[in-house]
Protein backbone atom coordinates (compact mmCIF):
# COMPACT_ATOMS: atom_id res chain seq x y z
CA UNK A 1 0.00 0.00 0.00
CA UNK A 2 2.85 2.38 0.87
CA UNK A 3 4.46 1.77 -2.54
CA UNK A 4 1.16 2.56 -4.25
CA UNK A 5 0.82 5.89 -2.42
CA UNK A 6 4.41 6.85 -3.28
CA UNK A 7 3.94 5.93 -6.98
CA UNK A 8 0.61 7.76 -7.10
CA UNK A 9 2.19 10.83 -5.46
CA UNK A 10 5.07 10.82 -7.95
CA UNK A 11 2.67 10.47 -10.85
CA UNK A 12 0.68 13.44 -9.56
CA UNK A 13 3.82 15.59 -9.25
CA UNK A 14 4.94 14.68 -12.79
CA UNK A 15 1.46 15.41 -14.17
CA UNK A 16 1.34 18.84 -12.49
CA UNK A 17 4.83 19.64 -13.79
CA UNK A 18 3.95 18.65 -17.38
CA UNK A 19 0.74 20.68 -17.34
CA UNK A 20 2.42 23.73 -15.82
CA UNK A 21 5.42 23.75 -18.15
CA UNK A 22 3.83 22.76 -21.44
CA UNK A 23 1.99 24.74 -24.12
CA UNK A 24 -1.48 26.04 -23.39
CA UNK A 25 -3.71 23.00 -23.73
CA UNK A 26 -6.79 24.03 -25.58
CA UNK A 27 -10.00 22.07 -25.70
CA UNK A 28 -13.15 23.96 -26.57
CA UNK A 29 -11.61 27.14 -27.99
CA UNK A 30 -12.32 29.22 -24.92
CA UNK A 31 -10.81 32.65 -24.29
CA UNK A 32 -7.02 33.08 -24.27
CA UNK A 33 -4.98 36.00 -22.97
CA UNK A 34 -3.11 37.69 -25.82
CA UNK A 35 -0.28 38.79 -23.49
CA UNK A 36 0.31 35.16 -22.49
CA UNK A 37 0.68 34.23 -26.15
CA UNK A 38 2.86 37.21 -27.11
CA UNK A 39 4.87 38.07 -24.03
CA UNK A 40 6.99 41.14 -23.46
CA UNK A 41 10.09 38.93 -23.77
CA UNK A 42 8.81 37.57 -27.11
CA UNK A 43 8.16 41.08 -28.49
CA UNK A 44 11.52 42.39 -27.28
CA UNK A 45 13.35 39.45 -28.86
CA UNK A 46 11.44 40.00 -32.11
CA UNK A 47 12.34 43.71 -32.36
CA UNK A 48 15.68 43.29 -30.62
CA UNK A 49 15.21 46.05 -28.04
CA UNK A 50 13.40 46.90 -24.81
CA UNK A 51 9.73 47.79 -24.99
CA UNK A 52 8.87 51.35 -23.93
CA UNK A 53 5.23 50.57 -23.08
CA UNK A 54 2.45 48.00 -23.29
CA UNK A 55 -1.30 48.08 -23.84
CA UNK A 56 -3.66 45.17 -23.23
CA UNK A 57 -7.39 44.64 -23.00
CA UNK A 58 -10.57 43.22 -24.39
CA UNK A 59 -11.64 43.96 -27.97
CA UNK A 60 -14.76 43.50 -30.03
CA UNK A 61 -15.89 42.69 -33.58
CA UNK A 62 -14.65 40.02 -33.20
CA UNK A 63 -14.54 39.65 -29.44
CA UNK A 64 -11.28 38.63 -27.82
CA UNK A 65 -8.20 40.09 -26.22
CA UNK A 66 -5.39 42.24 -27.55
CA UNK A 67 -1.85 42.87 -26.45
CA UNK A 68 0.53 45.44 -27.94
CA UNK A 69 4.12 46.35 -27.09
CA UNK A 70 5.58 49.64 -28.27
CA UNK A 71 9.17 50.52 -29.10
CA UNK A 72 10.81 53.92 -29.61
CA UNK A 73 13.53 53.97 -32.23
CA UNK A 74 15.08 56.69 -34.42
CA UNK A 75 12.31 59.20 -33.68
CA UNK A 76 9.45 56.80 -34.38
CA UNK A 77 7.25 54.39 -32.48
CA UNK A 78 6.99 50.77 -33.62
CA UNK A 79 5.05 47.82 -32.25
CA UNK A 80 4.32 44.12 -31.96
CA UNK A 81 0.58 43.46 -31.66
CA UNK A 82 -1.61 40.41 -31.26
CA UNK A 83 -5.38 40.10 -31.22
CA UNK A 84 -6.74 36.65 -30.33
CA UNK A 85 -10.41 35.70 -30.60
CA UNK A 86 -11.90 32.34 -29.70
CA UNK A 87 -14.92 30.82 -31.41
CA UNK A 88 -16.64 30.86 -28.02
CA UNK A 89 -16.11 34.63 -27.59
CA UNK A 90 -17.04 35.34 -31.21
CA UNK A 91 -20.27 33.35 -31.03
CA UNK A 92 -21.23 34.97 -27.71
CA UNK A 93 -20.77 38.42 -29.22
CA UNK A 94 -23.54 37.58 -31.70
CA UNK A 95 -22.07 39.08 -34.89
CA UNK A 96 -20.21 36.09 -36.33
CA UNK A 97 -20.58 32.32 -35.83
CA UNK A 98 -16.96 31.30 -35.18
CA UNK A 99 -13.28 32.04 -35.76
CA UNK A 100 -13.58 30.28 -39.13
CA UNK A 101 -16.58 32.46 -40.06
CA UNK A 102 -14.66 35.69 -39.36
CA UNK A 103 -11.56 34.43 -41.17
CA UNK A 104 -13.52 33.36 -44.28
CA UNK A 105 -15.53 36.61 -44.41
CA UNK A 106 -12.42 38.78 -44.05
CA UNK A 107 -10.62 36.84 -46.76
CA UNK A 108 -13.64 37.00 -49.10
CA UNK A 109 -14.17 40.75 -48.53
CA UNK A 110 -10.54 41.55 -49.29
CA UNK A 111 -10.52 39.35 -52.40
CA UNK A 112 -13.67 41.11 -53.68
CA UNK A 113 -11.83 44.46 -53.90
CA UNK A 114 -9.24 44.77 -56.69
CA UNK A 115 -6.88 47.02 -54.69
CA UNK A 116 -6.85 44.82 -51.58
CA UNK A 117 -6.81 41.58 -53.60
CA UNK A 118 -3.45 42.60 -55.11
CA UNK A 119 -1.91 42.79 -51.63
CA UNK A 120 -3.33 39.45 -50.43
CA UNK A 121 -1.19 36.37 -50.17
CA UNK A 122 -1.85 32.98 -48.68
CA UNK A 123 0.72 31.91 -46.12
CA UNK A 124 1.52 28.22 -45.73
CA UNK A 125 2.83 26.54 -42.62
CA UNK A 126 1.07 28.77 -40.08
CA UNK A 127 -1.88 27.32 -38.19
CA UNK A 128 -4.68 25.70 -40.17
CA UNK A 129 -4.73 28.54 -42.69
CA UNK A 130 -3.26 32.03 -42.90
CA UNK A 131 -3.18 35.09 -45.14
CA UNK A 132 -1.36 38.40 -45.28
CA UNK A 133 -3.60 41.25 -46.40
CA UNK A 134 -0.80 43.72 -47.09
CA UNK A 135 -1.01 45.15 -43.59
CA UNK A 136 -1.41 42.36 -41.02
CA UNK A 137 -1.30 38.57 -40.74
CA UNK A 138 -4.50 36.59 -40.14
CA UNK A 139 -4.06 33.06 -38.79
CA UNK A 140 -6.72 30.46 -38.09
CA UNK A 141 -5.70 27.78 -35.58
CA UNK A 142 -8.41 25.41 -34.40
CA UNK A 143 -11.12 27.55 -32.83
CA UNK A 144 -8.90 30.64 -32.65
CA UNK A 145 -8.39 33.62 -34.90
CA UNK A 146 -5.10 35.50 -34.52
CA UNK A 147 -4.39 38.87 -36.07
CA UNK A 148 -0.71 39.78 -35.85
CA UNK A 149 1.23 42.88 -36.83
CA UNK A 150 4.88 43.52 -36.04
CA UNK A 151 6.45 46.75 -37.29
CA UNK A 152 10.00 48.02 -36.86
CA UNK A 153 12.06 50.94 -38.11
CA UNK A 154 12.68 50.61 -41.84
CA UNK A 155 16.32 51.29 -42.62
CA UNK A 156 17.62 52.39 -45.99
CA UNK A 157 16.82 54.88 -48.69
CA UNK A 158 14.32 54.32 -51.47
CA UNK A 159 13.92 55.78 -54.94
CA UNK A 160 10.24 56.57 -54.30
CA UNK A 161 7.34 56.16 -51.88
CA UNK A 162 6.09 53.06 -53.68
CA UNK A 163 9.43 51.29 -53.20
CA UNK A 164 9.50 52.31 -49.54
CA UNK A 165 5.92 51.08 -48.97
CA UNK A 166 6.75 47.76 -50.64
CA UNK A 167 9.87 47.32 -48.47
CA UNK A 168 7.90 48.22 -45.32
CA UNK A 169 5.14 45.70 -46.15
CA UNK A 170 7.74 42.98 -46.77
CA UNK A 171 9.55 43.73 -43.51
CA UNK A 172 6.25 43.79 -41.57
CA UNK A 173 5.20 40.52 -43.22
CA UNK A 174 8.45 38.78 -42.24
CA UNK A 175 8.35 40.07 -38.65
CA UNK A 176 4.67 39.13 -38.30
CA UNK A 177 5.39 35.60 -39.55
CA UNK A 178 8.20 35.23 -37.01
CA UNK A 179 5.84 36.41 -34.25
CA UNK A 180 3.17 33.93 -35.42
CA UNK A 181 5.65 31.06 -35.24
CA UNK A 182 6.37 31.86 -31.57
CA UNK A 183 2.71 32.41 -30.69
CA UNK A 184 1.45 29.22 -32.37
CA UNK A 185 3.84 27.07 -30.33
CA UNK A 186 1.84 28.13 -27.27
CA UNK A 187 -1.51 26.95 -28.65
CA UNK A 188 -2.06 23.20 -28.87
Amino acid sequence: MKKFVVVLGMALVVTVFVIASGPLRVGAAGPLDACSLLTKADAEALLNQASSSQKAGKVSAPAGSQCAYFFKKKGGTYSAKLKVSSSEEIKSEGIFKSARDVFDRQKKARMANAATAQKMRSVGGLGDEAFWNGYDLWVLKGGYLLTILAQDHLAGSFKNTEAMDKARAEQDFNLSQRAASVILLKIK
